[in-house]
């Protein structure tokens, strides 16, 4: 049975570089995003942020703040929607997870350039746009 999933992303930003790495599972395998991941049971917006980003990246973040709702529907078989956030974080270095590798920041050009080389997911092309990174 198909079902609506409820996740989040957050855009972190760091010395004008954004927060990007590669997806390790569908959909969009292998496609650069930022990171983020599915709400849980009884679990508040703001607590699925801090742990998703926690799991993903090794950051603890503040300073977060609502930006944007998608929603990505491709039917038969994908019905998501996804609430875009922005965070500070302390200084403490990126560790990558299992859901996400590589995770580094990225200046606007390298951006500019995954953009080129296909390499970011659609929802991620579209949300880097509306938020001035593409």
């Amino acid at each position: 049975m198909n079902s609506i999933r409820v996740g989040c992303s957050v855009l972190i930003k760091s010395n004008d570089k954004l927060l990007l790495g590669i997806r390790n599972k569908e959909p969009n395998k292998g496609m650069i995003i930022t990171p983020g991941g599915g709400v849980e049971l009884f679990e508040s917006m703001e607590e699925t942020v801090k742990r998703e980003i926690m799991e993903e990246t090794g950051l603890e973040i503040t300073n977060i703040k609502q930006l944007k709702t998608y929603e990505i529907i491709n039917e038969p078989n994908e019905h998501r929607i996804i609430i875009y956030w922005s965070a500070d974080y302390d200084k403490n270095s990126v560790h990558s997870a299992t859901d996400l590798s590589n995770a580094k920041f990225y200046s606007k050009e390298e951006i500019k350039d995954l953009d080129k080389l296909g390499k970011l997911s659609s929802i991620t092309k579209q949300v880097l746009s509306d938020n001035n990174w593409l």
